[in-house]
């Protein structure tokens, strides 16, 4: 049996509901709401000590990480095979996985929560932010909801997140002349890392990214938009998860 506890605007949560629409397997979804703190719930936390989505729990075992969990995913259920026969495209798939989880995510997660938790974390009391602090796990998590309650991430830092949404668009642009999919002429695990990140990137910055500026990157992103995972992946449950919409503000 496979559940899922997850995020519905998460971008690391997109990423392993695209690889388990794409295998084509039936899971058990926990839909958390993170605006709630669900994610830090101690029963929670018995499963993901960072208080962090996604968790995949497998016949009781949980496996955490989002990389971790679709590689976990193409290990235990090959078939429908999701990474490139030849050792090149597995490479270079495996160089994209390891872009989402240190660039990609570097590059969203600033502006993402001077947009989304900022205004939440101003709104908390003293009192009421003292209490969210205690429940966060993690001294790196804790930081991050002191600094939005207190003014938010600044220049210094949204430049640097804008620097390598540029570096990545770029990397996409190059590495797209070359084939389809990140990997060549093959969809892998190594689109489905980066396709929530670039989505992210595309409504959080738009004059940065737009299509004049990158077109091979947005025809993929068309070509990935027409697969029928995209709608598990983007809208799950019939719910628009982009960060910059109102139902992901209120049912993240």
């Amino acid at each position: 049996m496979l559940e899922l506890y997850h995020g519905l605007a998460s971008t690391c949560s997109k990423k392993v509901r695209m690889c388990l629409a794409e295998k084509g397997l039936a899971w058990e979804s926990h839909l958390l709401n993170l605006q709630k703190f669900e994610q830090h719930d101690p029963a929670y936390l018995k499963l993901n000590p960072k208080g962090v989505v996604p968790t995949l729990v497998h016949d009781g075992k949980p496996v955490c990480e989002s990389t971790a969990i679709i590689d976990y995913l193409e290990e235990t259920f090959p078939e429908p095979s999701l990474s490139p026969a030849d050792a090149d495209g597995l490479r270079r798939m495996k160089e994209w996985e390891k872009w989402s989880d240190e660039v990609g995510y570097a590059a969203v997660y600033v502006p993402t929560w001077n947009k989304l938790s900022k205004p939440m974390a101003e709104k908390l009391s003293p009192e009421e932010l003292e209490k969210v602090l205690a429940g966060v796990p993690t001294e790196e998590r804790r930081s991050r909801w002191q600094t939005v309650a207190t003014g938010g991430f600044g220049d210094a830092e949204l430049n640097e997140a804008y620097a390598q949404m540029r570096q990545t668009f770029e990397r996409l642009e190059e590495s797209l002349a070359d084939g389809p999919y990140l990997a060549g002429d093959t969809f892998s695990l190594g689109d489905i890392a980066m396709v929530p990140f670039v989505e992210r990137m595309t409504d959080l910055k738009p004059e940065l990214t737009g299509p004049a500026m990158y077109p091979k990157t947005h025809a993929w992103l068309a070509r990935l938009a027409e697969r029928p995972s995209w709608q598990d992946t983007f809208f799950f449950g019939g719910a628009d998860a982009r960060v910059g919409t109102v139902a992901a503000k209120l049912a993240v």
